[in-house]
């Protein structure tokens, strides 16, 4: 590395030092001298190898789906409640984040393959901004959810996505922590193809990543395993009823114990659906296991990531 380079890497730390008061400056001093980011640096490489398997799955999957990752058997309507109820067909686009990242979503922004805004009056300037709606978490977010919120040693463990798609959690499990059994319920057989596809394509593990096709209210068995319980929003897939029919399966099913981990509060989910009251002291808020890891993250990019825990 040239005298220039290293020049302008002094400049941007000092850049960056300006920012810090007397007590920041004393720590980060203190985790160069004990040479502990060095551990860190190790860290985070490996992340970055993580997130580079996760991209190239990403990159297959493309080509097995249309551009919106919306299989042609799949029945999406816009929600009628909650923080979606805004959503119409003609407003809304749908955009897998774990397919499609921020750089790429702007790339294609600014190349026009994808429109940022909808006419409402059809040839005219009254134009509103387009709703974006992902199906799918982000590899950041899942990085974030398996290094900093779930407990770091998950061996023995068993992991379930309710509605699990194309089976973007399912390989964040399995590439970023060691959770000893992975499991994904989905209803839709197109979906399941391609999760079955791309196991074998990776070569995973097939005695510890399994996918089920199957309402999860057909499969209690296998729900009063899990340790831990991923549900995202499924407001698009299934209509209020059965929505909620799916969260008092759940309340009567999870053990004690359970981590059940959401894209949004339990408090916003049911006051939605009408239920709330029903579902008071069934679930605590849990802490993230891993303070420590925040250091990998912008972790105000991470707010809407919600852990509860089974009372």
């Amino acid at each position: 590395m040239s005298d220039i380079n290293i020049g302008n890497i002094k400049y941007n730390l000092l850049e960056m030092f300006l920012e810090l008061d007397d007590d920041e400056l004393i720590n980060i001093e203190q985790w160069i001298n004990s040479r502990a980011y060095k551990k860190d640096l190790e860290e985070k490489r490996s992340l970055m190898k993580s997130e580079d398997i996760l991209r190239n799955i990403g990159d297959a999957i493309k080509k097995k789906v249309p551009f919106e990752a919306v299989m042609p058997s799949e029945k999406i309507s816009p929600p009628t409640v909650g923080d979606l109820a805004d959503c119409t067909d003609s407003n809304t686009i749908h955009v897998d984040e774990f397919l499609y990242d921020k750089d790429e979503f702007e790339d294609m922004t600014q190349k026009k393959k994808i429109q940022l805004h909808y006419c409402v009056d059809c040839n005219s300037r009254n134009i509103k901004e387009l709703i974006y709606v992902s199906h799918s978490m982000s590899k950041s977010v899942m990085m974030f959810i398996f290094k900093v919120v779930l407990p770091k040693d998950l061996e023995g463990k068993t992991f379930i996505d309710i509605g699990s798609r194309l089976g973007s959690v399912l390989y964040g499990a399995y590439y970023l922590s060691n959770v000893s059994t992975i499991m994904g319920i989905e209803m839709n057989k197109e979906c399941c193809d391609v999760q079955e596809e791309i196991i074998d394509q990776f070569s995973m593990n097939r005695n510890r990543i399994k996918v089920i096709h199957s309402d999860v209210l057909d499969k209690k068995d296998i729900i009063t395993t899990a340790d831990i319980v991923i549900f995202n929003a499924v407001d698009f897939f299934v209509d209020n009823e059965k929505h909620k029919e799916i969260w008092y399966f759940l309340k009567a099913n999870l053990q004690k114990g359970c981590f059940v981990l959401l894209n949004r509060s339990i408090a916003s989910i049911l006051l939605a659906l009408n239920i709330i009251e029903e579902f008071k002291d069934w679930l605590t808020i849990s802490k993230c296991n891993n303070i420590e890891n925040e250091l990998f993250f912008n972790v105000e990019d991470y707010t809407e990531i919600f852990l509860y825990t089974v009372n």
